[in-house]
């Protein structure tokens, strides 16, 4: 094939497709690594749809290069390993931009049954050696980094979506594996470099395969435990925390993200796994009755409003340039929406572009707001639940507050 030549990737369910020069060069590593996404290859001369999302083009023998233009990034040469991990990244936004109705969690997600069980990102937690494990076990690895979730919109069930995408493991492999799993896991890495290998010979589910979503795990790795791995009961709160952090569908509704994040804490177990070797918390969770017939996530019908995706607005930005006046009234600005899980409180804006969660002064003035009291008058109030607070922190308190809510939208000066 000439060296030179192009041609464009159109993978199932994206929009915009795939330019790849020197094809015969990309593809051999390319191929297993995406090999659970189905594409058609066609010369670009005969597209006339919308252009690549990226390009992948070889430099030399030694450097690829990755061309996106919505990055937001400048490109850049990479080893052809990392120019690959940098194109899922890429494949992961397209398929948010070609279905922007998911939304999108940093995290692992594998099945139990006919369930999928969610694994939130967490730093060197893990996470892609124990989904490697569990595929030992007879797991289907729907993703090891990104699941798209989607909401039907008749029943209200939560699913993850499989990427297709073959899990990728951080080079060298820990020395406490066993040699059957060490020497399993090897076998199957064809594509890899020095910080990287995907694991390419295990059957994937094709990508666009929905699962409904049974449960989810908190993964907590302690290099210094001694004791056997363990699955224990997290609150809500804490859930709900590592979801929303995880979450980076930003073109849906900031309100639709906090309601699925709700939804999918309480209607399935969530469970922290603490662990030292991988190979015990592969195997608690493979036995334990916990993970066995699940529930399926579900949102009630009166949360399944509202999760349209964004419209394209572009806001201007709110300036509070002067101080807020304590003697003045504020009322909260429609179409927000508020959760409490325990004792923190979440807040979406109505125009639906954050997420905050407050701290425990902002969430009682958030409450005093519907009261019709001055700020003033609010400062009267926490003085009573603050005696050790002096008057003058409280007064900066309460402002410091509602010049936030202002400023994010989410009240005004009345």
């Amino acid at each position: 094939m000439d060296k030179t030549a192009e041609v464009c990737l159109n993978f199932a369910g994206l929009d915009a497709p795939l330019r790849v020069a020197q094809p015969d060069v990309v593809r051999p590593l390319l191929d297993p690594v995406i090999g659970g996404w189905p594409f058609s290859a066609v010369p670009c001369a005969d597209l006339h749809a919308k252009p690549a999302f990226a390009t992948l083009r070889p430099r030399d023998a030694k450097k690829w290069r990755l061309e996106a233009p919505l990055a937001g990034k400048p490109a850049a040469d990479h080893n052809p390993v990392n120019a690959i991990c940098d194109l899922v990244v890429e494949m992961s936004w397209e398929r948010l931009r070609s279905r922007p109705d998911l939304l999108c969690l940093h995290a692992a997600a594998l099945t139990f049954d006919d369930r999928l069980v969610i694994f939130p990102n967490a730093r060197r937690a893990g996470k892609s050696l124990l989904s490697a494990t569990l595929a030992h076990a007879g797991h289907e690895v729907f993703s090891d980094d990104f699941v798209p979730l989607a909401v039907d919109p008749q029943s209200g069930v939560i699913s993850g979506m499989a990427n297709g995408i073959a899990p990728r493991l951080r080079m060298p492999l820990p020395d406490n594996l066993s040699a059957t799993l060490d020497s399993w896991i090897m076998d199957r890495i064809a594509v890899r470099n020095k910080q990287y290998g995907y694991l390419t010979g295990i059957d994937l589910p094709q990508s666009g395969t929905v699962a409904p979503v049974g449960a989810i795990v908190v993964l907590e790795g302690d290099p210094t435990m001694t004791a056997p791995a363990s699955l224990t009961p997290v609150t809500q709160e804490e859930a709900m925390a590592s979801l929303v952090t995880q979450n980076f569908g930003r073109q849906v509704h900031a309100g639709a993200i906090l309601r699925v994040a709700d939804a999918l804490t309480r209607t399935v177990p969530v469970l922290r796994l603490r662990y030292n070797r991988v190979e015990d918390a592969a195997a608690l969770l493979h036995e334990t009755p916990l993970l066995r017939d699940l529930p399926a996530a579900q949102m009630a019908k009166a949360d399944l409003s509202g999760t349209l995706p964004l419209a394209p607005l572009d806001l201007p930005d709110v300036v509070v340039d002067r101080p807020v006046d304590l003697d003045g009234y504020f009322a909260k600005l429609p179409d927000f929406t508020a959760l409490e899980t325990g004792t923190a409180m979440y807040l979406a804006d109505g125009d639906g572009f954050a997420i905050h969660r407050l701290n425990s002064v902002s969430a009682i003035i958030w409450t005093l707001l519907d009261e019709g009291l001055t700020g003033a008058e609010m400062v009267e109030v926490m003085q009573g639940l603050y005696v050790e607070i002096s008057e003058e922190q409280l007064r900066a308190d309460v402002a410091g507050a509602l010049a936030f809510m202002w400023q994010q939208r989410l009240i005004a000066p009345s």
